[in-house]
């Protein structure tokens, strides 16, 4: 399909470590990303807010991202609201970002919950490259069932979402997210089970204790009218997913995940 702004959109970013201080090194972006002047809240981080000057993803968008955090930097990349997929007549909107994570290098990849509108279709693509087994990489999902006040939980005709990761050039990870509701039971039993939204949690090269793991299961068994599970990769890497009925539930519930 054409694309809606009639070329690729694209955004880059290098971040790098300067007199012990995380900084962009090096940025460029086209129509309709901008990035927010970074800011520092987070102890060590930079924190990189990105702005798109659009009312959401559009047919035909297609989208290149790319994201490298060099030797001893640590970079929070979030987004500025919820990301809206519009109703798609036809075709589909497409997004590929490629992430490199160097030496002793960490990024927390969080951006805020995604909303499928009725009738559209989103393809996401994530490659992720650690460099070895100091890279750190922290990855962070929660998608809605839709504009449920609207009529419309699980009327998107697709949803897409591939993510794999490497380290030392050997895969780890790798989760390949297809919903088509028109062709699935979204509600029932191995889906959302009766919730509205899921999230996914994926922690890289961070050091977590069996203790840390239980700690976690006892907070998703809490009576907060939402249902979870932890686990530990081969790689040892740690994977969460979470169902609630809130973007905000789930949001709030991965900070204090990441807090422990």
């Amino acid at each position: 399909m054409e694309n809606k702004f009639g070329k690729l959109s694209k955004l880059h970013l290098t971040a790098a470590k300067k007199d012990g201080r995380t900084i962009i090194e090096d940025l460029s972006f086209t129509a309709p990303f901008k990035i927010m002047r970074p800011f520092y809240e987070k102890k060590e981080f930079m924190t990189v807010m990105l702005l798109t000057a659009s009312a959401g993803i559009m047919a035909g968008d297609r989208q290149e991202w790319e994201l490298l955090v060099r030797e001893n930097a640590n970079l929070e990349f979030t987004s500025q609201a919820y990301e809206k997929i519009h109703k798609m007549e036809d075709g589909w909107a497409e997004r590929r970002a490629h992430i490199t994570v160097e030496p002793s290098g960490c990024l927390y990849y969080t951006p805020l919950p995604t909303i499928p509108f009725a009738g559209s279709d989103f393809r996401n693509i994530l490659e992720v490259n650690l460099a070895d087994d100091s890279s750190r990489f922290c990855y962070s999902e929660i998608l809605s069932c839709g504009r449920a006040a609207h009529g419309e939980e699980f009327r998107y005709r697709r949803y897409q979402n591939l993510v794999t990761v490497f380290r030392n050039g050997r895969m780890v990870y790798r989760d390949n997210t297809l919903y088509e509701p028109s062709q699935m039971d979204m509600r029932g039993f191995g889906m959302y089970e009766g919730f509205t939204h899921l999230a996914n949690l994926l922690i890289c090269g961070e050091e977590k204790t069996d203790d840390w793991i239980r700690e976690v299961r006892a907070m998703l068994d809490e009576p907060e009218g939402m249902e979870g599970g932890v686990t530990r990769t081969a790689a040892g890497h740690i994977a969460i997913r979470i169902l609630g009925r809130s973007g905000q539930q789930l949001t709030c519930k991965i900070e204090q995940i990441l807090a422990l």
